[in-house]
């Protein structure tokens, strides 16, 4: 069992409910280290086929928006949900010191985020909370 009281295993299940939540609204919630794993396959099989990556990445805004406006809506989202996912994770991470084998995954949500590489930095906000969420139930 954890070192941890009910109460505080009650909070960590109410904070990852709502975390949860925010993830599932990106589509992500069946994003774990080997699914990104295959999908890194695939993306490498698609470019040697020539297909090109089908990947989300932040140099590919302007492919998903009708026009200038379009795209800047889809930056400003992305930036704004990528920023409030670090932040809760930062929070998380800060909070539940036994998750110290997660700092690096967070720094590198942080680094995308610098970046402007708003879907990665969500990608691997996603990584960092699910190590956060695993190690908190050790």
């Amino acid at each position: 069992m954890s070192g941890y009281s009910q109460q505080e295993l009650d909070e960590m299940a109410a904070e990852f409910a709502a975390m949860d939540a925010e993830f599932a609204e990106m589509g992500l919630e069946e994003m774990d280290s080997e699914l990104s794993e295959a999908f890194a396959e695939l993306d490498t099989e698609l470019e040697a086929a020539g297909l090109g990556s089908l990947g989300f990445e932040a140099g590919s805004l302007s492919e998903l928006a009708d026009n200038d406006f379009d795209e800047a809506f889809i930056g400003k989202f992305l930036r704004n949900k990528a920023k409030k996912l670090i932040a809760n994770i930062v929070r998380l991470v800060r909070q539940y010191g036994d998750c110290a084998k997660c700092v690096p995954k967070v720094v590198e949500a942080v680094a995308y985020f610098k970046t402007k590489q708003y879907a990665s930095a969500i990608r691997a906000a996603y990584d960092a909370y699910l190590c956060i969420r695993s190690c908190t139930r050790n």
